[in-house]
């Protein structure tokens, strides 16, 4: 409604079924030999919501009645339930039921049912005249519940009753689809005059009547507001509109003028529907469109233009997104095309073979018997490329110099191998993790090559006394600075043409773990090199030293009670920047493995002591208790000398760091020129260096 309409009245009126025409299509007929399947079954829309002209006998004018085809507008239990199949509207016995109307479907503004034909012998003519397309037409009797009558905008316009609240109740074939009143008005009858109510079944409809403010209602306006019996059809309502006297009965001829007038009012009519009801068409398109079907009948009864419909669907699409929490109308598609599924299947594939536990998907399993050679020439196939008589050896050169016509790098299939390879990689990376990781700290990736200098600040200066009215006197924190930098390790493999026709995925297996468990050897000695060389720090002192206090030697400095006791002593005692205490309690115990079986028994929570002396509190769950850590490296150097590391948590000892963006090692590949293969360049970006001395203790042993 608009700001200029306002509602006269709702009153409500008792109207009897009203019929419209539709449309049969589909029709499947069973063979004739079947006894237990139905005769034959179609399909009728019932309803699609465009505006069909009829008359208001009460009001004496022609009207345009429009069924809003939207959730909630219609109601769908009785053809849900069953309705029948009626020949030509007739109720009076059940031979005029022809069968059965169910599984209604309202979609995009047009509303289904299909139909059942019976299996009697009466009703198998009327099956093959629609078969034959003789019988064509079909009437659906609705119930109007609720309707609103809205004014014409200009003066002598068209009417609109808009049926807002519906019920289809049957389904007829019919020869001619007529207004279905007339099937039992009396004969002779004024055609003006409606038919006993008697004879009619009537539901209650509510009338909502609307019109334009400066629009003044008429008498024939104010009149009751029972709207007529029932749909005329275009004959019946040439033959009864106003003026015209019933058959046999004498007209008065009309003037030149008056005929003109009336095919200028009645062209006028005919325009002015056919622009409502592509106006009611497009906007109900436009609001389906965009999701939005839900405003539709209440722009189309406002009398919204298009353009009006367009800014009130973008106002509700951005109501919508605003109560979702803004830009949920964007939408991000990906889209796989079919050679990247292929070269993942292969790939997902050949990783399955080179490690077995590695779960196959439908598009992996297809690839998963194939040798590398049926593999290429699969994939040179679907390339376009045609391997008919292609020997072994071409086929092999071919597969890993081709290059799809998106790539711009290395070949499809050495970069193949490459992502098969990285994974293998970091699976045997993982599978092997060196013991420097349980106590030296891995700081954050470093952004580039440049040297990185770490801070290490003393504790906070002592609290000191203050009196009434005195000064707070000003204290300074000293730091030191140790600094180190990444180095980029690496080394080329090749993996031969001749491994590939072969099938040898074995030799390309150990190439690729080899270069994993080297990796995490490499990283394992370049750690404990920060120990066992013991390099001076930043204050050109060792990092064992006397002067730093973390260094035992002689006899006391052999692996047992009394050893570990005046090491932790020494690393309690260990002062800070500012000669602050620190409180250091030792977390780890590491040892060569000449001392392995020492180490363990000391801190072995199975031990048992003869003797309160010999009680060791460095056992797994003892107050200071040690956390054992044998590493082989450390025998190289002496299998005498032992360590204890604090735990980096509460003071640097020893740290390490990656590359950005390379954590770990990395393979890239290469189809080579002077080798006869594929290259493999395995390169890692690592360092690692002592920070501080005061979370250390070596003890020579000796």
């Amino acid at each position: 409604m608009t700001q200029d309409d306002t509602p006269v009245a709702t009153p409500t009126a008792m109207l009897p079924l009203a019929g419209l025409a539709m449309e049969v299509r589909n029709l499947s007929r069973a063979a004739p030999d079947t006894d237990n399947s139905t005769l034959a079954t179609a399909e009728i829309v019932f309803t699609t919501g465009a505006g069909v002209q009829r008359y208001d006998w009460q009001r004496d004018r022609l009207y345009l009645e429009e069924l809003a085809v939207e959730p909630g507008c219609i109601r769908l239990e009785r053809l849900q339930r069953g309705a029948p199949l009626l020949n030509t509207h007739g109720n009076h016995n059940l031979n005029q039921i022809l069968g059965v109307v169910e599984n209604p479907l309202i979609a995009n503004g047009v509303g289904t049912c299909t139909a059942t034909f019976s299996r009697r012998e009466d009703v198998a003519g009327y099956v093959q005249d629609v078969a034959d397309k003789i019988i064509r037409n079909v009437s659906v009797g609705y119930a109007r519940h609720k309707m609103e009558m809205i004014a014409p905008a200009i003066d002598g316009g068209m009417w609109t009753y808009r049926v807002t609240d519906w019920e289809p109740m049957e389904v007829s074939l019919v020869p001619i689809p007529a207004d279905m009143s007339s099937q039992v008005r009396a004969a002779g009858e004024n055609a003006k005059q409606p038919a006993d109510p008697l004879n009619l079944r009537t539901f209650a409809c509510e009338i909502i009547e609307t019109r334009s403010a400066g629009t003044q209602a008429s008498a024939a306006t104010r009149v009751s507001p029972t709207v007529g019996i029932t749909a005329a059809t275009s004959t019946q309502k040439e033959n009864s509109m106003p003026g015209n006297q019933a058959a046999g009965g004498n007209a008065t001829p009309a003037t030149p003028e008056q005929d003109a007038a009336a095919r200028a009012a009645a062209d006028a009519q005919t325009q002015a529907l056919q622009a409502a009801n592509q106006r009611a068409a497009d906007i109900t398109e436009l609001c389906q469109r965009h999701g939005a079907p839900a405003i539709a009948s209440a722009l189309i009864r406002e009398g919204k233009t298009i353009d009006q419909a367009r800014a009130a669907v973008l106002g509700e699409l951005a109501a919508r997104d605003a109560a979702s929490g803004g830009h949920r109308n964007v939408r991000i598609e990906t889209v796989t095309d079919e050679m990247s599924t292929r070269m993942a299947g292969i790939e997902q594939a050949i990783t399955h073979r080179v490690a077995a536990g590695t779960k196959l998907d439908d598009n992996g399993k297809q690839y998963r018997g194939m040798s590398l050679l049926e593999l290429g020439r699969d994939f040179l196939e679907a390339s376009g490329i045609n391997t008919r008589g292609m020997d072994r050896l071409a086929l092999a050169t071919r597969m890993l110099h081709h290059r799809s016509g998106a790539s711009m790098g290395t070949g499809d299939f050495s970069s193949l191998f490459a992502n098969v390879a990285n994974k293998r990689l970091r699976n045997a990376y993982e599978e092997n993790p060196g013991t420097y990781d349980l106590w030296a700290r891995r700081a954050p990736n470093a952004p580039d090559f440049k040297n990185i200098q770490v801070t290490s600040l003393s504790g906070a200066p002592e609290l000191l006394q203050t009196n009434e009215h005195g000064e707070f006197k000003y204290g300074t924190m000293a730091d030191g600075a140790e600094t180190y930098k990444v180095i980029t390790y690496g080394r080329i493999v090749s993996l031969t043409r001749q491994a590939i026709i072969n099938d040898d995925l074995r030799a390309f297996d150990r190439l690729v773990s080899a270069f994993g468990n080297s990796s995490r050897r490499l990283e394992n000695r370049l750690v404990y090199a920060q120990i066992t060389a013991n390099a001076a720090l930043s204050d050109s002192v060792a990092l064992f030293h006397a002067t730093h206090a973390n260094l035992g030697i002689g006899a006391g400095s052999v692996l047992a009670l009394a050893g570990l006791t005046a090491a932790r002593l020494a690393m309690r005692t260990q002062k800070g920047a500012n000669a602050e205490s620190l409180n250091i309690a030792p977390s780890y115990l590491i040892v060569p493995s000449a001392l392995e079986t020492v180490a363990y028994q000391l801190t072995s929570a199975n031990y048992v002591a003869a003797k309160q002396s010999d009680v060791s509190e460095f056992r797994s769950g003892g107050r200071t208790s040690l956390e054992p850590i044998v590493e082989s490296l450390l025998d190289e150097t002496s299998a005498t000398a032992w360590y204890l590391a604090a735990n980096n948590g509460q003071i640097d000892t020893v740290e390490y760091c990656y590359l950005d963006g390379a954590e770990g090692p990395m393979i890239e590949s290469e189809v080579g020129f002077e080798v006869d293969g594929i290259s493999y360049k395995c390169r890692e970006d690592f360092a690692t260096k002592a920070i501080d001395y005061r979370g250390l203790y070596k003890a020579n042993g000796a």
